[in-house]
């Protein structure tokens, strides 16, 4: 068991926040398919950015659920600060997301529809990254030898992340070739890189994931 001196209690908090931090990826996946949809007005795009943030707050209390939670229980202080950092890794997931459509919203930024299909692309082999992310989280749990053995999974989530990069690549040399002018194209680029820093941010909660099975071998 990844969870030494412990109950169900906190694999089941961790892997609920998890869950809630998907549901925001999600909702902002929705927010930037309207975001990228010519003619979506201004109202329906701050109600859907409203659902990210109602999602993300979602997240931020199940996060501290499961803080306040280490509180109240015996754990070793390796695990402690092991739940904590993947937690507060995947929490940066949700508060890059409300923080993207909050951006978008206020500036009345409208991401190119031309550039559309592939910042859905973006956005789809992200969510792909995260569902592999929750299911190495619960092999923490309930496979850890295997994990330990075989941790090919969390290749997996560094091979999609180099597909985003691909993709994020060929972005910004096609927006840097238009004939827009240098502030417009910094505009649509920072977005794009915001966005695309969610596959990042994944990737390193993988890593992160592997050092703890690193320290855990012997």
């Amino acid at each position: 068991m990844f969870l030494k001196k412990s109950s169900e209690k906190a694999s089941f908090l961790i892997l609920k926040q998890i869950k809630d931090v998907e549901a925001c990826l999600i909702t902002f996946e929705s927010f930037m398919k309207a975001a990228t949809t010519e003619g979506t007005v201004t109202e329906t795009l701050s109600a859907l950015a409203d659902g990210v943030a109602q999602a993300e707050n979602t997240a931020d209390q199940s996060l501290r659920r499961m803080i306040d939670s280490l509180l109240t229980e015996s754990y070793l202080p390796s695990t402690k600060e092991d739940l904590i950092a993947i937690s507060t890794s995947c929490d940066k997931v949700a508060n890059k997301c409300e923080s993207v459509a909050k951006s978008i919203v206020f500036r009345r930024f409208r991401f190119p529809a031309e550039y559309a299909e592939d910042v859905m692309q973006i956005l789809k082999i992200t969510r792909e990254q995260f569902q592999i992310l929750e299911e190495s989280v619960r092999m923490l749990f309930e496979k850890l030898g295997t994990l330990i053995k075989d941790h090919a999974i969390l290749d997996r989530i560094r091979s999609l992340e180099s597909q985003v990069d691909v993709i994020e690549e060929k972005l910004y040399r096609e927006i840097y070739a238009t004939e827009l002018d240098l502030a417009h194209q910094d505009q649509i680029a920072l977005v794009l890189e915001n966005i695309c820093d969610l596959s990042d941010i994944i990737e390193n909660i993988a890593d992160t994931i592997q050092i703890m099975l690193i320290t855990r071998k012997v």
